[in-house]
């Protein structure tokens, strides 16, 4: 039994090694880091290139299948025209067909300004140290984090962020 439990240990060591982490945390790059992210035709782009030039980028981290992601997500397209000049990037770990369901459900796959992706490796969540979801985090039209926000997240206080 105990070299059962040793061996165990061991394996879970040899697979937390194994996993590819970034150097750095949202904490220490207030850019969004060069992720390869998989969109929902299963082609791969990198998360620091969706931001297009002039307009606030709102990243959301979620999961297709939490209540809170759900709800924040109807009511952020029932507010869509409040938010001005605003790119939504939104990521999630889950499989593909999971994302590409929700995406479609919601309706965000027919929005121009929204951009959906896969975090095959949690690359992306690692970055950001994810502890709730939905995670939000808004970067400013240099580039630069100008606020994250947690699950709880007001509405009106992530459209005056994002249209600062």
């Amino acid at each position: 039994m105990k070299y059962l439990i040793l061996c165990l240990g061991l394996l879970c060591g040899v697979a937390g090694v194994a996993q590819p982490k970034l150097t750095t945390t949202v904490k220490t790059q207030q850019t969004i880091p060069a992720v390869q992210l998989t969109n929902l035709s299963n082609q791969s782009f990198a998360a620091n290139k969706v931001q297009a030039p002039g307009k606030t980028l709102a990243l959301v981290y979620f999961s297709p299948t939490c209540s809170h992601c759900i709800e924040f997500t109807e009511s952020l397209t029932g507010k869509l025209k409040q938010f001005k000049n605003v790119q939504f990037l939104f990521v999630s770990a889950y499989p593909l067909e999971e994302i590409k369901t929700f995406a479609t459900s919601k309706g965000i796959t027919k929005m121009p300004q929204f951009t959906i992706g896969m975090d095959p490796q949690f690359l992306l969540g690692g970055f950001y140290e994810l502890k709730e979801i939905p995670s939000i985090f808004v970067y400013g039209k240099n580039g630069k984090l100008k606020k994250s926000f947690d699950s709880k997240v007001k509405m009106e206080d992530l459209i005056a962020s994002a249209n600062e």
